[in-house]
C-alpha cells in the first residue's frame, strides 16, 4: 500500500493543505500520515532546562494539533496517523521517510517568506529528499499543488 507523509503545524492556514493531503490519499488509496515536529533549534542559546520544557510542550501542542487533523480525515472516511516528533526539521523528516517506507511527501509551501521554511529552503530539501529516497513530493499553497519533484 502506498504512503503519504504531510507534516503540519496545524492552524487554519494549514486545513486546504491537510484536505487535499486527504484527498490525495483517498484518490490513490493510500496510507496518511501527519507528522508534527517540535523543532526548538532555534533556542539554542538558552539553558538547557528550558528548551526540555519547551520542547515538551510544544510536542503536547503538536498531539494536539494532529488530534485535530485526524479527525479532520476520519470526516472524510480516510484513516491517518498521526505523529510527533522533536529535533531539527529536515532531519527528522528524513528518518520519518526511512523508517515509515514513505512514497509521497506532501509539504505546505509558506504564504510568507520568513523563517526557515522559505519557498527557497522546501525546493532544496524536496530536491535533495526526492533524490535520496526516490519519492514523489508535491508542494502545496492553500491546497493548490504549486511544484512537484520526482527522479
Amino acid at each position: 500500500m502506498k504512503k503519504i507523509l504531510t507534516p503540519t503545524r496545524g492552524g487554519e492556514a494549514s486545513q486546504p493543505n491537510q484536505d487535499r493531503a486527504i484527498q490525495i490519499a483517498r484518490d490513490k488509496d493510500a496510507e496518511l500520515y501527519f507528522l508534527y515536529i517540535a523543532d526548538v533549534s532555534f533556542l539554542d542559546r538558552l539553558a538547557s532546562p528550558v528548551l526540555v520544557d519547551m520542547e515538551a510542550e510544544l510536542s503536547e501542542m503538536g498531539e494536539f494539533v494532529l488530534a485535530i487533523a485526524q479527525e479532520r480525515a476520519e470526516k472524510q472516511g480516510i484513516e491517518a496517523q498521526a505523529l510527533v516528533r522533536s529535533g531539527n526539521f529536515s532531519e527528522v523528516l528524513a528518518a520519518v521517510i526511512e523508517e515509515f517506507g514513505i512514497d509521497t511527501l506532501i509539504l505546505g509551501s509558506p504564504e510568507e517568506e520568513t523563517g526557515i521554511t522559505t519557498r527557497d529552503y522546501l525546493t532544496g530539501l524536496s530536491e535533495e529528499l526526492s533524490e535520496r529516497f526516490d519519492l514523489e513530493i508535491l508542494l502545496l499553497s492553500r491546497g493548490e499543488v504549486v511544484d512537484e519533484y520526482r527522479i
